[in-house]
């Protein structure tokens, strides 16, 4: 596979200069990067908080941060029912972080899976011998 060149930058308008081509192009850059979910309990961990008092807060401002999504979204249409509205999509959400917690609690744990692990080890020593006692006894009825 051989790597393409970028695109071109899009043809100016005529009402457009190159110094405001060129502003477009700096903002995009400068967008600011959203942090990683280690690297807000780090930043918790840092004020003081212990792990799980840190994780808890990350979890509190992302709650914080998707209800003023949805609330902001709906400042921004007219016409709509608010309340009705935001309602619905909190119950979308809500759903949805219910059928992850879900199969997230399906999942063996560390201590389950080890069991599960051990348990197996033994059946299949046990299908073992019980394979090779049936195949002597086969062989040494066929040899007698």
């Amino acid at each position: 596979m051989e790597l393409q060149p970028p695109p071109p930058p899009p043809p100016l308008l005529p009402s457009q200069s190159r110094a405001e081509n060129e502003d477009a192009a700096g903002k995009k850059k400068n967008r600011r990067r959203l942090p990683t979910p280690s690297e807000l309990v780090a930043h918790y961990e840092k004020q003081g908080m212990d792990t799980q008092g840190a994780s808890f807060k990350v979890i509190q401002d992302l709650q914080n941060a998707v209800f003023r999504m949805i609330t902001t979204t709906q400042s921004k249409k007219k016409g709509d029912s608010d309340p009705d509205i935001t309602s619905k999509k909190l119950d979308v959400i809500h759903s949805r972080l219910l059928q992850l917690e879900s199969k997230l609690d399906s999942k063996p744990g560390y201590s389950q899976a080890v069991g599960i692990g051990v348990a197996s080890a033994g059946i299949w020593n046990a299908a073992v011998q019980i394979w090779n006692s049936v195949s002597r006894a086969t062989s040494s009825s066929s040899n007698a």
